[in-house]
């Protein structure tokens, strides 16, 4: 019986036609619930009271003409989801539903979406009463009861969250997905977006070539949180992070392919953004019409409470006052990773890939994470901070980004974590270490210690390009002589460069600006559309960046060695 409706959906997604039914059913909108029902658990009415109860009521419609309407349909619905009924009880309620008033309120396939979309209403409600009370008038919940929360859950979430592979398992099950490879961003998106719950979380910059799998692997990754802790945004109008009433507090904001951004960098919009990854929080002060006022208006002050963790795809460079807030990480563009994709594909299209599992213990694994202790301490901060080089001044934002990703990484892992005297999940050296995979190579580019590999690359094919000899091979003294000459310009187009290296028109461009922006690469050419003019700078240095301290120097003892 539990799979009826579900059976049935596939059958009237057919398109024949025959199924209109489903046109009528409305977006369900309903009263804020009282706070006793939010915090409803869920298991003190069995499936058989409900359905006596929805029996019930559906008898008292069929009394009373036109008693019946779609809403109280989607009421009697969140009445009996809010009271634990399970997919069990959806079968029969729908079944009820339809012998008594047929397709009215639409059929298995209507009814059972409306199910659904509400049975996600209630959990996001659950999970947002259990993060901070409904509104200004309830109170935040108390630590016995975040308590209580974490214990119902517990039972279901031990085994994983007690894993000692447990982030290898996130990237496994992102991959399963149909993300191949990309172990790295997998790592960051989900310790970002699991940082969410910390005061100052992390703000990755994920930048790549269209199709590079930017956005892909950030919407795979973050689909193992759930619902009501992520917002996606494809575009925006300036002010609705202001004017929008869904919270904003401790939840991922994700801004795929952000044009607006590279476009505008004063825009409201992205001062907004600025404003919520700097201070946590927008305050805006506009103007109403107010009778009553001498003026005819009045002043009013909207206040939008963060922090948010804030996750940018982008094919190119942001503002500044934008990049320097954020993380930036590059995504491979090589021809391997082209490889490996096209034969994931290829697996996915022969049913060979492998199955996907059920992603509600990951999501409910965040919501028990969301509940507390979201605070962490690093007792070998000292030691890390002592052995960085201060030579960017960017490098106050970016350690400071280390630290939350550690403390990330700590909470994620708190299970197997102690807890000190505080609350504060205590971070070790297995904490540092993923960090440490990851930003030695963020802030090694972020310092041009390091090249990407696109741009290793392109300075590759130049130098190549330059050593050739300009002349018809001779043996005369003159001809000796140009080919000892200083390295002459190379002339070639970024559709040239991008076919000889094979990565591509738009990707040779990015990879040739950064080349010239480090300092790898000259171009004497002045006018624009032209073909670059391109002459060797200096040269990239192939001796690994040593700004972070190996995670074997260090202690856990803690403190400044």
């Amino acid at each position: 019986m539990a799979d009826n409706v579900d059976a049935e959906l596939s059958r009237e997604s057919q398109p024949d036609g025959k199924n209109n039914a489903i046109n009528n059913v409305l977006s369900f909108v309903r009263p804020r619930s009282d706070r006793a029902a939010l915090e409803h658990d869920g298991n003190g009415v069995d499936d058989d009271e409900l359905l006596q109860r929805a029996v019930s009521q559906i008898n008292e419609w069929k009394s009373i003409p036109n008693r019946a309407s779609l809403t109280s349909v989607q009421q009697l619905f969140h009445e009996l989801i809010r009271d634990g009924g399970s997919k069990m009880l959806r079968d029969k309620v729908v079944d009820d539903i339809i012998a008594a008033f047929d397709t009215k309120f639409g059929g298995k396939r209507a009814l059972g979406g409306t199910w659904t979309q509400i049975a996600k209403d209630v959990a996001a409600e659950h999970a947002q009463a259990a993060r901070e009370g409904l509104d200004d008038e309830c109170p935040p919940l108390t630590a016995e009861q975040k308590a209580e929360f974490r214990d119902d859950l517990w039972p279901k979430l031990c085994e994983l969250a007690q894993a000692p592979d447990l982030l290898e398992r996130v990237v496994r099950q992102v991959q399963s997905r149909g993300v191949v490879n990309e172990c790295e961003l997998i790592t960051l998106i989900y310790l970002a977006a699991t940082s969410r719950v910390l005061d100052q979380p992390i703000n990755p910059l994920v930048k790549g070539a269209s199709s590079g799998g930017k956005s892909h692997t950030t919407k795979r990754t973050l689909e193992l949180f759930p619902a009501e802790s992520v917002n996606y945004l494809t575009s925006s109008s300036a002010l609705s992070l202001v004017y929008d009433d869904q919270p904003l507090a401790h939840t991922v904001l994700v801004v795929n392919e952000a044009n607006q951004l590279q476009a505008d960098e004063n825009s409201m919009f992205s001062m907004l953004l600025r404003s919520l990854i700097s201070e946590g929080r927008i305050v805006h002060q506009t103007t109403v019409e107010d009778p009553d006022s001498r003026t005819g208006r009045r002043v009013e002050r909207i206040v939008r409470e963060g922090p948010i963790a804030l996750i940018i795809t982008t094919t190119g460079e942001l503002h500044a006052e934008n990049e320097t807030r954020m993380l930036s990480f590059h995504v491979s563009e090589s021809q391997e990773q082209t490889r490996a994709v096209i034969e994931g594909l290829a697996a996915r299209a022969a049913g060979t890939d492998e199955g996907v599992a059920d992603l509600a213990i990951w999501q409910d694994f965040q919501r028990w994470i969301a509940l507390g202790p979201t605070d962490a301490v690093i007792p070998f901060a000292p030691q890390i901070a002592a052995k960085i080089p201060p030579s960017m001044v960017r490098f106050r934002r970016d350690v400071g980004s280390l630290f939350n990703f550690i403390k990330a990484s700590a909470i994620l892992h708190q299970a197997q974590r102690e807890v000190d005297g505080k609350g504060r999940v205590v971070a070790t050296l297995d904490d540092y270490k993923v960090a440490y995979s990851i930003f030695s190579k963020v802030l090694a580019e972020t310092s041009g210690q390091r090249v990407t590999d696109n741009v290793r690359l392109v300075v590759d094919l130049i130098v190549q390009r330059a050593a050739q000899p300009t002349t018809k091979p001779s043996d005369s003294r003159f001809a000796r002589g140009a080919r000892l000459a200083a390295s002459p310009e190379v002339v070639l187009s970024s559709k040239q460069i991008g076919t000889l290296t094979g990565i591509g028109k738009s990707a040779a461009h990015r990879a040739v600006r950064s080349a010239i922006d480090g300092g790898y690469l000259v171009n004497n050419e002045t006018t624009r559309g032209k073909p670059y003019r391109l002459v060797v700078g200096q040269h990239i240095d192939d001796a690994p960046a040593t700004l972070l301290p190996h995670p074997d120097t260090l202690s856990t003892e803690g403190g400044v060695p």
